[in-house]
């Protein structure tokens, strides 16, 4: 067991983690396949199959903090992330029945909608039950999950249009999201969260009262802005370029995904004892630079480059949520991170975008190279803020540990008086 953590804190850690992926796994089933359920079958070009992603996104941006300052209104997050899930599976359900791409893209928005406010506040609730000095891992936990729902939402759905047809992929998705739905309705147990806001105003304030929040923020855009890339342009670029079919185009995407399953633990834990700076800029930068690379190798060099690029992902994501949870109170946190899913949301609508259009004016090794640029230009302008932030959260950390340790000595001081 974890220092820090208790067999309850592991159990919900464990649901948590588990409705993650749930969540996560659909999010990449469609990727591979793109081409045949969308470009052949209602003869689009990339750019308006592209908004099969990007109206998702758009969704999550404006509903994800009125979700979260909703929960924190309420001072529950069941609820809301119970019905999530279910909305979710009907939603899936009816997509793979929609005959035209106006009506495809418009259950496209309501399903984003809907999923939004299941996964993002399983988020908030998995920093809800654990204490600040756990978060780094416990975001890593979570983040594992989430990158092992998209890496393996890529093969699975490949797999699936392959043996069966385009269409499969959507039904295995409703079904996760009704397993999803009974396995939150049966075991989740609401954090009761004090001094819960009077009304969803208060709430968001948290926003512009912590100005700092716009450091992970801005990380959490252009970690998503570039993920898109290798959502919608990446299995594209394989076909152009190495003529691969649908389950190879899976299986390359998976190489950049599990790195970022296996090590998201280990650098969560390791920004908990050293900050949160290093794994940020580091990482940044040298994800940014081999993304820069991937139109320009052979399919030999490109899977040890996919795996690189997974490594140094790895680094970024659970030092950047768990930067929110050491900036924002309980009783706002739900808007904290839905703040946090909204730029992340952003970036994968400008992603997405961007990717359609660079690649059908550019082609495909611009589009890399815009990803990888964007990456490196943020962890650079980042660096000064970051490290002041981080200093001063170590600090305070410091500070909160030594009172612990003193309460715990008077409390077994007052113990050995009294007999």
């Amino acid at each position: 067991m974890s220092r820090g953590l208790s067999i309850d804190h592991h159990r919900e850690i464990a649901i948590y983690t588990i409705l993650t992926f749930v969540a996560m796994l659909s999010l990449t089933l469609m990727a591979p396949v793109i081409k045949e359920f969308i470009i052949d079958r209602f003869n689009a070009s990339n750019t308006e199959a592209s908004m099969f992603f990007t109206l998702e996104m758009l969704a999550y941006v404006i509903f994800a903090v009125v979700w979260g300052s909703l929960s924190d209104k309420c001072g529950k997050r069941k609820p809301f992330i119970v019905f999530g899930f279910g909305g979710s599976a009907v939603m899936y359900f009816l997509m793979a029945q929609a005959n035209s791409l106006s009506l495809l893209l418009g259950l496209r928005f309501i399903q984003g909608a809907i999923t939004v406010m299941a996964w993002s506040l399983v988020m908030t609730s998995a920093l809800d039950c654990v204490q600040k000095t756990s978060y780094g891992k416990t975001m890593g936990v979570i983040g594992m999950a989430m990158m092992l729902g998209m890496a393996s939402g890529a093969p699975i759905g490949g797999l699936l249009a392959g043996k069966y047809d385009v269409f499969f992929p959507m039904y295995f998705a409703s079904f996760l999201f009704l397993i999803g739905t009974l396995i939150s309705a049966i075991l989740i147990r609401d954090v009761r969260i004090e001094n819960n806001p009077d009304t969803m105003v208060e709430s968001i304030k948290v926003l512009s009262e912590e100005k700092k929040l716009a450091i992970p923020f801005v990380f959490s855009f252009v970690d998503r802005f570039t993920v898109a890339f290798f959502i919608f342009a990446f299995p594209l670029h394989l076909i152009h370029a190495f003529g691969f079919g649908t389950a190879e185009r899976g299986m390359y995407q998976a190489l950049l995904l599990f790195p970022f399953v296996l090590l998201q633990y280990p650098f969560g834990k390791l920004s908990d004892k050293i900050g949160r700076a290093f794994p940020l800029i580091a990482g940044s930068f040298f994800y940014g630079l081999e993304m820069c690379l991937v139109g320009f190798v052979g399919r030999t060099m490109l899977i040890a480059l996919m795996l690189c690029c997974g490594v140094f992902a790895a680094m970024m994501f659970p030092a950047s949520i768990a930067l929110v949870g050491d900036m924002s109170p309980q009783n706002k946190r739900g808007t904290a991170i839905g703040g946090f899913n909204v730029f992340g949301s952003l970036g994968f609508i400008v992603g997405f975008s961007a990717a359609g259009i660079f690649s059908d004016l550019y082609g495909y090794c611009s589009s890399f190279i815009l990803g990888g640029v964007s990456e490196i230009f943020v962890a650079l302008i980042a660096i000064p803020f970051l490290v002041r932030i981080t200093n001063n959260t170590k600090r305070k950390s410091k500070t909160f540990l030594s009172k612990e340790v003193k309460r715990k000595k008077r409390w077994r001081l007052k113990a050995r008086e009294n007999g």
